[in-house]
């Protein structure tokens, strides 16, 4: 058997070969596993591949005889697959037989070939993964035919971009955001939504991600994200750029091969839990004032990305995606971290840490070295959202204030009493300027998060929301969806 260090220098040489050069490699290996591993039978039948015999298969098949096969009496184990094309690829009569192109071998005939499901990593050995060796074995799991499956995996089109809308399986909309700029949301259609709801819960949802990962998981909220950080003497916020869009389809490709999954059911499964955006989606971003034709030229590039496979923002899948494919940014972060005896944490695209020393240049030193890992790690950082909060100046985590103990703004709070209090003096109606079907039901649930985050606020303004009248602002002398 071939040792592994040659293994690894066959596979070095053989990540330069051409598209058509591991088209054919492919085929000729799959036919001389696809039986007896003898040279006189691997020879016939890699001739049946190409349609004709050629004189460089003779010393080919003896190759794979002696560095690939398995001992006598044994058969083929489908994981020396990559293998023998490695050993196909690196055979200098084949890459010869490619010089001239109007000679180059192609392929006129296939043997079929299923690769097994693989073993994950050892701290994930234990992880009860439904088992999808193949695609078949993923239409019936889905529930589906392979033909309905090609479709919504959009598998003819994984490296061409859809051009026709109706073959769009997602609703899309541009949303502005409220400090520039916009953001594309894109929400699968209900039967895509069915499928990606099953992916999450049958085999994202049992992956564990990173203890510092606090956004979209189950049993950690953005209270408990806060509570990491509360009382620290410097605190250091930083955001990532296009998170959701950043995440590459060949990433989500990588996350379930890791899981074991063969090359085939990993990227059927990438291409229904990513999406290429169609180039018409392009023309319909929100036009603003640029204040430079460059500024102009960088938000076009921007929308452009979009057109390339990634998670989309909006479907169910993408936030457990993403928390496990940044599991190798939040290994190094936390390590910082660490070292610097700080503390980390990370809500979707939002890093904190939480540093017992108030340096302000030791702290500036610590953002240089984790915006550094984090361009390593293939994620942008966005230097405009990058702030340094000392403990004199007021802390804040998605919305929460940290600086001795868990709040809310002062200022969302006196906004919430003056409401409820000209509710009680004037009616609800008088309040209810943006016209909210059900009024109390919206700010019951505004009380509730006052409760959850300040239960001693969240009372004295539950009194409050208690002494209003609310049954003389509905003629049924109800209001939906409150506990009376």
């Amino acid at each position: 058997m071939i040792s592994q260090a040659a293994m690894d220098e066959l596979s070095d040489r053989s990540s330069y070969a051409s598209a058509a050069q591991r088209r054919v490699a492919t085929a000729l290996a799959r036919a001389c596993m696809a039986g007896e591993a003898s040279p006189p039978a691997m020879r016939a039948r890699a001739e049946r591949v190409l349609g004709h015999p050629t004189p460089w298969l003779v010393p080919l098949a003896l190759h794979l005889h002696f560095e690939c096969a398995p001992p006598a009496g044994e058969v083929w184990h489908p994981r020396q697959h990559d293998q023998v094309v490695a050993a196909i690829l690196a055979f200098p009569a084949f890459l010869a037989a490619f010089e001239q192109p109007e000679g180059a071998p192609g392929v006129r005939a296939y043997y079929p070939f299923h690769q097994p499901m693989g073993h994950p990593p050892e701290p994930l050995a234990g992880l009860l993964l439904p088992s999808l060796a193949t695609i078949g074995d993923l239409a019936d799991w889905l529930e589906m035919t392979p033909s309905l499956l090609d479709w919504y995996a959009d598998a003819a089109a994984w490296s061409v971009r859809s051009r026709v809308e109706k073959r769009d399986h997602y609703h899309s909309r541009w949303v502005a955001k409220a400090a520039g700029g916009a953001r594309l949301i894109e929400a699968p259609k209900e039967n895509l939504r069915f499928i990606q709801r099953r992916i999450l819960r049958e085999i994202l949802n049992r992956v564990p991600v990173h203890e510092a990962a606090q956004g979209c998981v189950r049993g950690r909220s953005v209270v408990d994200n806060a509570r990491r950080h509360l009382g620290s003497a410097l605190l250091l916020k930083l955001d990532l750029r296009d998170f959701f869009v950043g995440i590459s389809g060949a990433r989500v490709h990588a996350l379930f091969r890791t899981l074991g999954y063969p090359r085939e059911t990993a990227r059927y499964l990438t291409g229904l839990t990513t999406r290429c955006s169609p180039a018409w989606l392009l023309r319909q971003v929100p036009q603003e004032a640029y204040p430079s034709p460059e500024e102009r030229c960088r938000r076009r590039d921007w929308a452009r990305q979009f057109m390339g496979r990634h998670l989309p923002q909006g479907a169910p899948t993408s936030p457990a995606l993403a928390n496990l494919c940044a599991y190798r940014l939040d290994l190094r972060l936390a390590g910082a971290a660490r070292e610097c005896q700080a503390g980390y944490s990370r809500y979707v695209d939002d890093l904190v840490f939480s540093c017992a020393d108030g340096d302000l240049a030791r702290g500036r030193r610590i953002v240089s070295m984790v915006q550094e890992i984090i361009l390593e790690e293939g994620f942008s950082p966005n230097w405009r959202k990058t702030r340094l909060a000392p403990a004199c100046a007021s802390q804040r985590i998605t919305g929460l204030v940290v600086n001795e103990r868990l709040n809310l703004p002062r200022t969302e709070y006196d906004r919430l009493k003056a409401i409820l209090t000209n509710c009680r003096r004037h009616g609800p109606a008088s309040q209810n300027h943006r016209g909210v079907p059900d009024f109390g039901a919206h700010l019951q649930g505004r009380l509730s998060w006052f409760r959850q985050v300040n239960p001693e606020r969240g009372a004295r303004l539950q009194a409050l929301f208690d002494a209003v009248p609310w049954e003389h602002d509905r003629p049924d002398d109800s209001v939906p969806g409150l506990a009376r």
